[in-house]
């Protein structure tokens, strides 16, 4: 791969981050009136419907729309736009057709879906408080899938910036209406508390709607050419009946695999009450331990699994092409740098998570239940760096053509994470919950990366001694927080403005000290193709210009 191939890359992939990374730390700053405006007991609610829209938004982002990625990038690179064009027109039938029918099956299963995840002990007037808050997200399994086909048809194009757009569109109309709605009907119509998380659970439709219009609109000024390609096409498209048995092939597996790759959620969702209910704690701590732990806790380490979504994009129309060439060169370039450059980025991520817990916990969400949540946190501090990297090569294994073997692997590891979450569980109480999806998260990545190497010849020597190097200066990082407390410096105790100063001092010292001595092992130039020296030079140039 040449230097400018791998740069095009790096940029697509990062392009898609930045863009999910704006919208995860747009979704993150909005919890806090929104629970002043639900409550805290409320927000128990809302962390069930939103996990389950999380798990639908994974699917759709991570099953169909890569398989239409990776049919439009092949017809794309045959110059086959008749192809091309078949491709979104059936793809878009049917997501609508797929959205109508899950939303339906959804709607009808949502009291006992609801009575299974709350348990034997839950009230029936939670029951039906969880059972409307999934009625309402039925709008959302219908909009959402047809918005997908317009991004993976637009990622097959690599046309990744407007992917990041869409999703920084969807998030500031989804915390928007979120917000303005659920003050419209608490502080002006005097409505019950929950009516704040009925309306954070419709703003999801919402968003996915304003999304859709945006895309269009996008439309109108880019598809001529495509179009016009296609009239002048001599060749015929390939049959539609032919095109939609293959896109089935492609789809299916990213679906199956997409909802095994879940399956850490899914168990979550459905039998933490009922795992933790022989116990000796109550139920009312154990939904507000749940609902730390899927909304609190989920917002902050979500944030460097920007990147499995960022590069899980990025990297299917690159692995796609390098395919169908044979360039097995460029093949296993792109595999080791996506590993490279996602250790680089965000195991920082993860150690800041992991040391600075409490003031983090504190600046976000104040001192109500900061012992209980900071010790939560912690123990997702880990998901962060495991959630990003285990989606990621499932991605790059149903790219490269070894769809069963993903799915055999996945399945491996609902098996894993089913077992050991009741038996860790039973062990070390609601932390086996969390230790179990970091298990699962290895096995799959183990058995993925292990294949891969075989398969196409890629040696991690590379990324071993890159990670060594890394983890030297994530020494040093921590080093510098240890330091910082020593002078007194603490986050946790003044009010939520000064803690934020000063965990803002740690971030910016802690990430100077990390990529400083990164640079000295010349870490930022062999991964990002960064130099610290002509960084300066720039910034300088800038300066005096």
């Amino acid at each position: 791969m040449t230097q400018r191939q791998k740069q095009s890359f790096m940029a697509g992939a990062l392009t898609s981050s930045v863009g999910i990374f704006i919208s995860k730390a747009i979704g993150l700053f909005y919890i806090v009136p929104f629970t002043a405006m639900a409550t805290e007991n409320n927000m128990f609610f809302y962390s069930q419907a939103y996990t389950y829209y999380e798990l639908l938004l994974n699917i759709c982002t991570a099953g169909f729309p890569f398989a239409i990625a990776a049919l439009v990038a092949r017809y794309a690179n045959k110059n086959d736009f008749k192809t091309v064009m078949l491709v979104r027109k059936l793809s878009m039938s049917l997501m609508l057709a797929s959205g109508f029918i899950i939303a339906i099956l959804f709607a009808m299963m949502s009291f006992p879906l609801a009575q299974g995840t709350l348990g034997p002990s839950a009230p029936i007037e939670d029951i039906k408080t969880l059972q409307t808050c999934f009625i309402l997200l039925t709008f959302a399994i219908v909009t959402v899938p047809f918005l997908s086909v317009f991004r993976g048809f637009y990622q097959g194009l690599k046309e990744l910036k407007v992917y990041a757009v869409s999703q920084v569109i969807e998030q500031v109309v989804r915390v928007g209406g979120l917000l303005a709605l659920g003050a419209f009907f608490i502080y002006i119509l005097k409505m019950n508390n929950i009516y704040a998380i009925y309306m954070g659970v419709f703003s999801t439709s919402l968003a996915a709607v304003i999304a859709i219009v945006y895309y269009y609109r996008f439309d109108r000024k880019n598809i001529g050419d495509l179009n016009r390609a296609a009239r002048y096409q001599k060749e015929p498209a390939v049959p539609a009946k032919e095109l939609f048995k293959e896109l089935l092939l492609f789809g299916l597996p990213y679906l199956l695999a997409s909802i095994l790759g879940n399956s850490m959620s899914i168990v979550n969702n459905s039998f933490f009450m009922n795992a933790v209910k022989a116990t000796s704690e109550n139920y009312e701590y154990y939904t507000l331990v749940l609902g730390i732990m899927q909304t609190n806790c989920n917002k902050l380490t979500s944030i460097p699994q920007v990147l499995a979504i960022g590069f899980g994009a990025g990297i299917v129309p690159y692995l796609t092409i390098s395919l169908e060439n044979k360039n097995w060169k460029e093949l296993q370039k792109n595999v080791l740098d996506c590993l490279d450059t996602v250790l680089y980025i965000g195991m920082p991520l993860f150690i800041c998570l992991l040391a600075l817990a409490e003031p983090i916990y504190y600046v976000m969400y104040g001192d109500a239940n900061l012992t209980i949540g900071a010790e939560v946190l912690r123990w997702s501090s880990a998901i962060s760096i495991t959630g990003t990297l285990s989606p990621i090569c499932s991605s790059m294994m149903m790219t490269l053509r070894l769809r069963r073997q993903s799915i055999f692997y996945l399945f491996i590891g609902f098996v894993v994470k089913f077992v050991s979450f009741f038996v860790l569980i039973d062990m070390f109480g609601y932390s086996g919950a969390l230790t179990s999806s970091i298990l699962t998260s290895f096995v799959v990545i183990f058995l993925n990366l292990q294949l891969i190497q075989n398969k196409y010849h890629v040696h991690y020597g590379r990324t071993f001694k890159r990670f060594f190097r890394i983890c030297l200066c994530l020494f040093a990082m921590n080093g510098s927080f240890v330091l910082l407390r020593l002078t007194g410096l603490d986050a946790v105790g003044h009010g939520r403005l000064m803690g934020t100063l000063i965990l803002a001092v740690y971030g910016i010292v802690g990430m100077g000290v990390y990529y400083f001595t990164s640079s000295c092992l010349g870490l930022p130039k062999a991964i990002l193709g960064l130099n610290l020296t002509q960084l300066i030079k720039r910034f300088r140039k800038r300066g005096k210009a």
